[in-house]
């Protein structure tokens, strides 16, 4: 009997376990808390930086004092691990570890390209406070979150968010502007050398497509250098300076870069590019040593299809400074500002003058410590020409204030066009901030920036939407206390704004967002609260000062979490800039109004430019997002919403708009109704939508 009990027992754990897995390939993900209360921590500002390790952790006191340097970026906040395969026990480990350091760990497997687009786990990825990449398949990386919510939620967290980001072996290889990431085989460094276009480097090399970490941006990164792989047991130090060389042809450019670590080396570089080499110093059997590798000054002089590399320049076509990462990480740094200054480590050369055979640093052996630095042009470095990261700033009737981070250009190409135009208007600046004069009022424009060094150029900055101010002047309305809640993140089809704690009022009309007349909108607020807030948004559609009540409020909300909801702007809606107003007050006060004071909570203006659509009138309903949807559909009888709304409405109208039922479950029976198309429209907790369905 005992032993027959503990087999069912068994074959019970076994079942739950196979269907816990069956749900997590349904969903496309699995979210795993590991430690901690997810987003129960208060208001906090992480500090940014960079974490890239060279795969195979050990656990010395190299990996535990380098990942307390990540956890203290975090500033208290959630740590999350991302991966595509199973949970692992990362997460469960740091929670062990720096529980004292962070609000909670978690690990969040993302094992479809529906999964990495669903608009949880992009919530997941975004109330991150630190995110670490774990190893696996960089390919696997791309190929299911690369153009997804994940990549968009990845790029918000680095570049708005200012959260540290890390990786280990697929992880860190993914890290830079340029990765590699093997269609097929992973490239040995024979191969590369021997032909730099090997088939193995087909359709595998991309750049400035994925992950847009500034630092990074002009960087290729390789791990696991010191191990051993292919029949003729090579190590990866080739690779790495095989495809440096490919970075260097592709881009037609010498300001290219690499990362390379050996295992159980950690590089954490912080938000101004300051980089520390965390190591067990060569005491396991691992060298842990980071190599900073500089272009020096010139292109291979034989890189074809088929042929041997050959990148000599004097037996010094590319300078790597190496670093053997210390217990602390004291004692060594590197700067990826300039690519010279450095401490604690030494130059080497590298070259080739025949492919494989001619590399002078086979297997980390062949050359020594102790080359002078780069030296282009009697004493300078190579350009380095990064993309500027742009910042809107004060805004007039006819002026837009712009910023810009150094990125050591000599010049700047600053450039804005009318949004919806093609033609640019393009000056040159000297400075990192400028001021655009002469624009028309209430006006929507596009502003991008370049960095111009000597003769080579940066690519344009990613476009940034402003508008200038009209003449329209509105009620002004604030919360007293923002204590206990505030908003933290407004944005509208995947274009964010992070206000953060504005003490009440956040005027950020300087962010614009574009909007279709006749088109569905996706907006999305996020607050930072414990408790239940009540939100209500409105949009000045017809541009008279004033939020009407019943025609321009788009959403209204009662939660204490982040939600989404669609809009449809009427086309009835005047064309041009106009005004948005988001407010937050504590539900027990009941729903704010457009000109309230606001005892407990927040608001914040924006602005939309509104453009195009038909002459056609519409209702403002929104439509069911997907994982709301009505089933079964068609249906004969009972047809259902999946909601976790508290309170929920449901009306069927036919195609005249005669309202037929009405109830207010999750359900409705349609059995008494003829054969044909209807109506629903859904209410939950105040939000309307309409969903077409078909009675059979």
């Amino acid at each position: 009997m005992k032993s027959n009990y503990y087999n069912v027992k068994g074959f019970a754990f076994i079942a739950i376990l196979f269907l816990n897995v069956l749900n997590t390939f349904a969903q496309g993900y699995n979210f795993s808390l590991e430690g901690g209360t997810w987003n129960g921590h208060g208001n906090i500002s992480p500090n940014g930086g960079t974490m890239l390790v060279g795969g195979a952790e050990v656990g010395g006191d190299g990996e535990v004092n380098a990942t307390q340097w990540f956890v203290d970026q975090a500033d208290g906040g959630d740590y999350l691990v991302l991966r595509t395969d199973a949970v692992g026990g990362q997460a469960s480990w740091v929670w062990s570890n720096f529980s004292n350091s962070i609000s909670a760990a978690a690990e969040l497997s993302i094992t479809t390209k529906n999964g990495a687009n669903n608009a949880t786990v992009a919530q997941y990825i975004r109330d991150a406070e630190a995110v670490f990449i774990a190893g696996g398949d960089q390919r696997e990386y791309m190929d299911l979150w690369k153009g997804t919510a994940v990549e968009d939620a990845l790029n918000y967290l680095i570049n708005v968010k200012n959260v540290p980001i890390g990786g280990t072996s697929a992880g860190m290889a993914i890290m830079g502007g340029a990765y590699y990431a093997p269609e097929t085989s992973g490239i040995l460094s024979s191969e590369i050398l021997n032909n730099p276009y090997h088939p193995y480097t087909s359709n595998s090399l991309f750049y400035n497509d994925f992950i847009n970490n500034p630092v990074l941006t002009n960087v290729i990164t390789d791990t696991h250098l010191d191990r051993t792989h292919g029949t003729n047991n090579e190590n990866r130090y080739g690779r790495a300076f095989g495809l440096l060389a490919r970075t260097v042809a592709d881009n037609n450019a010498t300001a290219r870069y690499a990362i390379a670590c050996d295992e159980a080396t950690f590089v954490c570089i912080d938000v101004n590019g300051m980089a520390k080499v965390f190591g067990d110093g060569g005491q396991t059997q691992y060298p842990t040593k980071a190599y900073f590798m500089v272009v020096n000054c010139a292109v291979p002089e034989t890189i074809t299809s088929g042929q041997s590399l050959v990148w000599n320049n004097n037996n010094a076509a590319v300078k790597a400074y190496v670093i053997q990462g210390s217990t602390n990480g004291n004692g060594n740094s590197f700067s990826l500002t300039d690519w010279t200054t450095a401490s604690g480590g030494g130059w080497l050369d590298m070259y080739t003058s025949n492919g494989y055979n001619g590399f002078n640093y086979i297997n980390g052996s062949g050359a020594s410590i102790g080359a002078t630095a780069p030296n282009c042009d009697g004493g300078t470095t190579p350009p380095i020409c990064d993309i500027p990261t742009v910042a809107i700033g004060t805004t007039t009737a006819s002026s837009i204030a712009v910023s810009w981070n150094n990125t050591g250009a000599s010049s700047y190409q600053l450039r804005h066009r009318v949004t919806g135009t093609s033609s640019w208007t393009t000056m040159t600046v000297n400075t990192t901030n400028y001021s655009i004069q002469g624009l028309t009022s209430s006006t929507s424009y596009d502003i991008r920036v370049r960095s111009v060094c000597g003769t080579e150029q940066s690519n344009y900055s990613p476009i940034q939407t402003a508008s200038t101010t009209g003449n329209i002047s509105y009620c002004s309305s604030y919360g007293n206390s923002t204590r206990y809640e505030f908003i933290d993140e407004v944005g509208i089809d995947g274009v964010y704004n992070f206000s953060g704690n504005d003490n009440g009022y956040g005027n950020n009309t300087s962010v614009t967002f574009n909007l279709t007349k006749g088109n569905t909108h996706t907006l999305f607020v996020d607050p930072n609260t414990s408790d239940r807030e009540r939100f209500v948004i409105w949009i000045d559609y017809n541009q008279d000062g004033i939020f009407d009540t019943n025609t321009e409020e788009i959403a209204y909300k009662s939660t204490r979490r982040s939600f989404t909801s669609n809009f449809t702007v009427p086309t009835s809606a005047l064309s041009g800039i106009t005004r948005m107003r988001v407010s937050m007050q504590y539900a027990n006060d009941g729903y704010p109004n457009p000109c309230d004071v606001i005892s407990y909570g927040e608001v914040e203006d924006y602005t939309v430019s509104i453009s195009g659509g038909s002459s056609q009138r519409t209702q403002n309903f929104t439509t069911l997002a997907p994982n709301n949807a009505l089933y079964p559909n068609p249906t004969e009888g009972i047809i259902s919403i999946h909601s976790n709304a508290e309170n929920i409405a449901l009306k069927v109208v036919d195609m005249l708009g005669n309202t037929l039922i009405k109830v207010q479950t999750n359900s409705v029976d349609l059995s008494s109704l003829n054969a044909g198309i209807y109506m629903i429209q859904v209410e939950e907790d105040g939000v309307k939508s309409i969903h077409k369905v078909i009675k059979k």
